[in-house]
């Protein structure tokens, strides 16, 4: 994420309230799970008036490319 963003990550969430993750925990106590993800403008995910600036987007893509490769070398 540091590398993505350009700032070291301070916060950490949790979508405890997303049906999915509860799936993932009951079937996979001992795993660690994360969902990331953003939406565009039109989604409106939670709220008529939401929306996510297209470089968070960007960054996050780049983020997930680093983690999966990094996590595929030390396979």
């Amino acid at each position: 994420m540091e590398q993505a963003f350009g700032t070291p990550m301070t916060t950490l969430g949790q979508g405890g309230s997303i049906p999915l993750c509860n799936v993932f925990a009951d079937t996979y106590p001992g795993a660690e799970i994360i969902l990331m993800g953003v939406e565009e403008p039109l989604a409106l995910i939670h709220a008529p008036n939401e929306s996510v600036d297209p470089r968070e987007i960007e960054r996050l893509a780049v983020a997930e490319a680093l983690f999966l490769r990094a996590y595929a070398t030390a396979r």
